[in-house]
């Protein structure tokens, strides 16, 4: 079904078009008349025979012949006595989609709606129908009634007595119009419907075409700006196959490298390799990265003119069509002198910065960790604290120049009397700590000192100065002597005092089980 600019819904097609008839009159012989003319068939023979005569020779046709539009087609009348009567006919035929096609309405309808009021309301309810007015006298003049209502060109006046034929003539006349008009809207009709069905198709193409334009564009743009990221990162890109073939690089890579795409395209990653990588930590990257699909971390690499250089790499791989060969995307950050600063950070954090031993924060991490290796592992560990003897009058007379060096080189022989796993430490002015560490008798530690005191009382010679000073030291094992780094600290500090009470440039091991009290003489 679809709907007419006017409200009223007709079928897209009509197969058996109706052709329906009101007759709106206060007459009833006026009704019967109406039949007589309009619908033959219910009069008597005589009459029905008249009739095909007459439509015959009207619309010339034969009069033995097939009959005329009025018999092939016919009219469907109904009456209405009064104008609301006909309203309610109006109004039941449009909601049932069988529309009157015409009207004849009388003018003069009392004690109701005049004529012209009927029609502005059945008019208001289905503006297609055709009207044609009767009448024998009227209280408006024809010009007032033609102008109130308007629609000429459906409305046709018809003056009472009226002639058969004219009547027959302007009922064929006008449903035929109706019928015309009524092709032409469903025809009207099915042509917008088309119009508008092309015309969304049309905008649905325009739309998925501007759609398919819009991300050509947007993925245009993208590889453009990924093009201009890629040659303008500061960051080294390299691109690689799977088999780890250089398949791109960016000009910073060339800065960060010294290779050229032209030098590094088609030849293996592994060009950049430092010997002191060793190569299973490149293998175990790169199967880290094709189980995983990325990869990073931190390694030394080789420049093309043999420099070495400290980069931060994140590789990962590209997904790829099916039709196209896995690629691997590194980007390459040069943090050579960022390491190098760490270290130096770190150097200045764990090392005395005069003599290049550890400081007391490395101490004490070195021995909280052997502490808790002889408690899982067994074994014991052993400090030697050592205070130099005279030092004081060689910074007093000398100035701390002299006394510098001489500290400097006494560090230095510390340095060389222990073991790599071992740890010397300075830990104050003239105040020096040896950790020895994985030994099962705390006796080891005497032998230690023993060496130690026989190295420091050499003479060293500071310029024009010879110098010769001795040392005073404490020893204290663990477990034992302490369980924890303080105390061990504590005991080890102890011993040595006793020792330089003692008579200074000898060594003094507490007893296994320390006395633990203010007199130092005490704990001998």
């Amino acid at each position: 079904m679809s709907e007419t600019t006017a409200g009223l819904r007709i079928a897209p097609t009509d197969t058996a078009p109706e052709r329906r008839v009101l007759v709106v009159d206060d007459m009833p012989a006026i009704h019967d008349d109406f039949r007589k003319i309009l619908a033959p068939a219910s009069s008597n023979g005589q009459q029905g025979a008249a009739m095909d005569e007459l439509e015959a020779a009207l619309f010339d046709a034969p009069a033995d012949g097939p009959r005329g539009p009025a018999a092939s087609l016919g009219f469907a009348l109904d009456s209405a006595m009064q104008g609301r009567e006909a309203l309610d006919r109006v109004q039941a035929a449009v909601a049932e989609q069988r529309p009157y096609a015409l009207a004849f309405v009388d003018m003069r309808m009392p004690p109701g709606w005049d004529g012209v009021e009927t029609i502005e309301r059945l008019w208001q309810v289905d503006p297609a129908l055709q009207v044609v007015i009767c009448t024998a006298y009227t209280d408006y003049a024809w010009e007032d009634v033609l102008q109130r209502l308007g629609a000429h060109e459906k409305l046709i006046i018809l003056k009472k007595p009226f002639d058969p034929i004219e009547v027959s003539q302007l009922a064929h006349t006008l449903v035929a119009k109706w019928q015309a008009d009524r092709q032409v809207e469903r025809h009207t009709q099915a042509l917008e419907h088309e119009v508008a069905r092309q015309t969304a198709e049309l905008r649905r193409t325009n739309a998925r075409l501007q759609a398919e334009l819009d991300e050509r564009e947007r993925r245009q743009a993208d590889l453009q700006l990924a093009d201009s990221v890629f040659r303008n990162s500061n960051n080294g890109i390299v691109v690689t196959d799977e088999r780890s073939n250089i398949v791109s690089v960016n000009p910073a890579f060339t800065r960060m490298t010294g290779y050229s795409a032209d030098e590094a395209v088609g030849r293996k990653l592994s060009l950049l390799r430092a010997d002191s990588v060793p190569p299973e930590y490149h293998r175990q990257q790169w199967e880290s990265l094709l189980s995983q699909g990325h990869w990073s971390g931190e390694l030394w690499n080789r420049r093309q003119d043999g420099s070495l250089f400290c980069e931060w790499l994140s590789i990962s791989r590209v997904p790829m069509p099916n039709s196209q060969p896995q690629r691997f995307v590194g980007i390459m950050a040069d943090v050579t002198e960022r390491r190098r600063q760490d270290e130096q950070l770190r150097q200045m954090a764990l090392h005395d910065p005069l003599t290049g031993l550890a400081n007391r924060v490395q101490l004490t991490t070195r021995l909280e960790e052997a502490l808790t290796r002889t408690q899982r592992e067994g074994g014991q560990v052993a400090l030697l604290f050592i205070d130099l003897d005279r030092f004081k009058p060689v910074n007093d007379e000398l100035g701390h120049d002299v006394g510098d060096a001489l500290l400097r080189e006494q560090a230095h022989r510390l340095r060389r009397l222990v073991r790599h796993c071992d740890l010397a430490a300075r830990v104050g002015g003239d105040e020096f700590v040896l950790l020895i560490e994985q030994i099962d008798d705390i006796a080891v530690a005497d032998q230690v000192a023993a060496r130690v005191l026989d190295h420091l009382t050499l003479p060293v010679q500071v310029g024009p100065h010879t110098l010769r000073v001795g040392a005073s030291i404490g020893i204290a094992g663990g477990p034992g002597a302490a369980e924890d780094v303080a105390g061990l600290l504590k005991q080890a500090d102890m011993a040595m005092y006793i020792a330089k009470s003692g008579g200074r440039n000898r060594w003094h091991r507490l007893k296994a089980t320390p006395v633990l009290t203010d007199d130092p003489a005490a704990a001998i």
